[in-house]
């Protein structure tokens, strides 16, 4: 039995300070508001007694940050998985997304693998047919590869896309998941069954 946790980032600070873009170095990838690390604390007590094989997020500060206390608390390397990344949209940033530099990052974050390289790499900008594109490839090989058990920590597109892929529910797409938020999937009797940690399931596709 294989077993996928997929989690929203943690509260992002620039929800609460819009005006952190002004002056940021990487004006696209903001850190968590304290509200976004109590949630990565939460997370690493949630999932501290569960079997977890390997952690990817994407590439952006708050997804690192939201995976950091439980890959620290289980000795986990963490994987920078650019196919993971939110939707490459136009009108969301004015190019192709810059974000913190990974030999920065791991004097902070000394659990990131500098040796991994990304199995998906996106382009800019994307439409929606591209982005649904990427996440099919993504979830695909992310569930072929080695480890058994994964925590992938994303965006709300990406985690939405991917449990809409693998369950083949579409009502994945229109969840209103929250930042912290935690998708369990598990794959047994020759499908994904899904449901929300301490929530409800989601409705079977008919």
């Amino acid at each position: 039995m294989q077993t996928l946790w997929l989690v929203r980032h943690g509260h992002r600070l620039d929800f609460i300070q819009p005006e952190w873009f002004d002056t940021a170095t990487y004006r696209y990838d903001p850190p968590l508001s304290a509200a976004g690390f109590d949630q990565a604390n939460s997370l690493a007590q949630q999932l501290s007694q569960v079997q977890i094989d390997c952690i990817y997020t994407s590439p952006f500060l708050r997804t690192i940050q939201t995976a950091e206390p439980l890959a620290r608390l289980l000795q986990l390397p963490i994987r920078l998985e650019w196919g993971l990344c939110e939707w490459l949209c136009q009108d969301w940033t004015a190019g192709f997304p810059e974000t913190t530099p990974v030999d920065e990052l791991i004097r902070y974050y000394p659990n990131i693998d500098d040796a991994y390289q990304s199995l998906v790499m996106p382009f800019y900008p994307e439409t929606v047919q591209e982005l649904d594109a990427r996440i099919t490839i993504i979830a695909g090989k992310l569930i072929q590869c080695n480890s058994k058990n994964i925590l992938a920590i994303a965006h709300k597109g990406s985690v939405l896309g991917i449990a809409a892929t693998l369950t083949g529910n579409d009502l994945w797409r229109t969840y209103d998941l929250g930042c912290g938020e935690i998708i369990e999937l598990v794959w047994t009797e020759g499908r994904w069954l899904s449901s929300i940690i301490d929530g409800q399931a989601m409705p079977e596709r008919r």
